[in-house]
């Protein structure tokens, strides 16, 4: 939950929002993984104020902490007259709320919030102090008892462990770079969100939905090796390139910590000129029902306050229609059969059945990166950049690719003709809107996604066993291919098919 009062001439008023589930009405706020607890803090406060007008102030909950606005109510008002700014603490100096002027936002420096540290009361107190002048922000104790050590995972969703010091560090770096600069309120903000070549994409779409009112952003730090996805998928913002390798699959490196490491290989001057914003991943983003992009446009600044605004209430943009498929020439199907981590892949037994069965059908099968396929008659390929994908997909029908970077390229950047396989991921956390030439099967079994990255939680084995079967693949394939190039299966495997448009 996340609460909310308002504070008028006339006395206060209470609001009780939640990270939604699924609908979006004016309670809900959507649950963005790519989100810092700070930016919940900014769109409660607006909500608030446009819910009452009226209001001279608004106090918002710690988004990390489960209070309901009775309590909250409760615990702020018991002090007396409130002063804003402040930050309201538990016995000791645990941040449990922030009352904010109104001016605040009304000057609009609302995203300065994104900023908070929502774990030290002496910085968020910084923070607020510069954003309203530079005066003494007071920390205001409740009976609240202190707030000892913090789980791993809050009931509010939230990852902490390594993101608590990440947001700390943003934050001190914030008020650092307001100290030393005048004009610290027309300096850039970026997103620091380096991800792996899916979280590139998401947030270049990202970009680029975000109408030009909300976009609070203007940069977004990137490794190097991923610089051409950034380019290639027209992503709006400035780049600001990390010479680093991205982080690693596993759990070895958390985002928290990748975060503050990176700061150090920044390009020379842009963190005296720039505030940065950790955008990786500060909640699990499987609990979610929203579409990646949309987690990131809501990190970017864009409320996505209504279904109507969401990604899949969006008709689709593009819709890539490659070469005619002749009747002289069989039907071209390119795969990407391993994802970004190991249970992702398509099973080694499936995926021969489905290789042969296209090719005992008279398709023409490519695979990418999996050398293995060759024995069972693919050609098998490379494709190491966004060039090279794009050459391939255009020299052939139909793609089918598990959940990774070239479905997502594929689907939804260019629009080609697609099937998609989920298997231990959400397809609703990273699919493509629906439409014509673009399949989604059904997985096999009812236990996805489990969101595991090394084996299966149920039979302990390094395949997963909710993956499409050969047969639903293959069927996919056609329907693809028959509803693209306008002829039925038997055709368009080159049985008698005239010339298609």
């Amino acid at each position: 939950m996340l609460s909310s009062l308002a504070i008028t001439a006339g006395g206060v008023e209470s609001f009780d929002f939640r990270f939604s589930a699924g609908a979006l009405t004016p309670n809900d706020i959507l649950d963005s993984a790519t989100t810092p607890p700070g930016r919940y803090v900014w769109e409660v406060a607006r909500r608030t104020l446009a819910a009452c007008p009226a209001a001279d102030a608004v106090v918002v909950s710690n988004p990390i902490l489960p209070i309901r606005a009775s309590r909250l109510a409760k615990l702020v008002l018991a002090g007396g007259p409130l002063p804003a700014p402040a930050v309201v603490t538990d016995e000791g100096t645990f941040p449990i709320a922030y009352i904010l002027p109104r001016r605040l936002l009304d000057e609009g420096l609302g995203r300065f919030l994104c900023l908070l540290s929502v774990s030290r009361s002496a910085a968020d107190a910084q923070l607020l102090s510069r954003l309203t002048g530079g005066g003494f922000v007071p920390r205001r104790p409740t009976t609240l008892r202190a707030i000892g050590s913090l789980p791993e995972s809050t009931p509010q969703g939230f990852i902490l462990g390594d993101n608590l010091e990440a947001w700390l560090v943003q934050c001190v770096n914030a008020v650092k770079l307001m100290r030393a600069r005048d004009d610290w309120r027309d300096l850039p903000f970026a997103a620091h969100h380096p991800g792996h070549a899916g979280d590139v994409l998401f947030f270049s779409l990202a970009s680029r939905l975000v109408p030009d009112g909300h976009l609070a952003f203007q940069s977004q730090v990137v490794c190097r090796a991923y610089l051409d996805i950034f380019q290639d998928c027209g992503n709006r913002l400035t780049p600001i390139v990390l010479d680093i390798p991205p982080a690693p699959r596993n759990t070895d490196v958390g985002d928290g910590r990748y975060f503050i490491d990176s700061l150090a290989h920044l390009p020379p001057g842009v963190d005296e000129a720039s505030f940065i914003v950790f955008s990786r991943y500060s909640k699990a983003y499987a609990k979610s029902p929203f579409n990646l992009i949309d987690h990131a446009r809501f990190s970017l600044g864009d409320p996505v306050a209504t279904f109507a605004d969401t990604l899949y209430a969006r008709p689709s943009a593009v819709q890539h229609r490659p070469a005619p498929l002749l009747s002289s020439a069989p039907l071209r199907v390119l795969m990407q059969l391993t994802g970004g981590w190991d249970l992702k892949t398509y099973p080694a037994r499936d995926r021969r059945v489905l290789i042969r069965a296209l090719i005992d059908l008279g398709c023409a099968v490519t695979v990418i990166d999996l050398p293995d396929a060759a024995a069972d008659g693919a050609t098998v390929v490379t494709a190491g950049s966004t060039s090279a994908l794009k050459a391939l997909l255009a020299d052939h029908h139909v793609f089918l690719s598990v959940d990774s970077f070239p479905l997502h390229f594929a689907s939804q950047i260019l629009g080609h003709p697609t099937v998609a396989i989920f298997g231990c991921t959400a397809p609703g956390n990273s699919d493509a809107p629906r439409r014509p030439g673009y399949r989604l099967p059904a997985p096999a079994l009812p236990c996805g996604p489990c969101g595991c990255l090394d084996y299966c939680p149920v039979l302990m084995t390094r395949d997963c066993a909710n993956q499409p079967r050969p047969a639903q693949l293959v069927a996919a394939i056609l329907e693809v291919a028959a509803e693209v190039y306008g002829a039925g299966p038997a055709s368009v495997l080159g049985l008698g098919l005239g010339d298609a448009a």
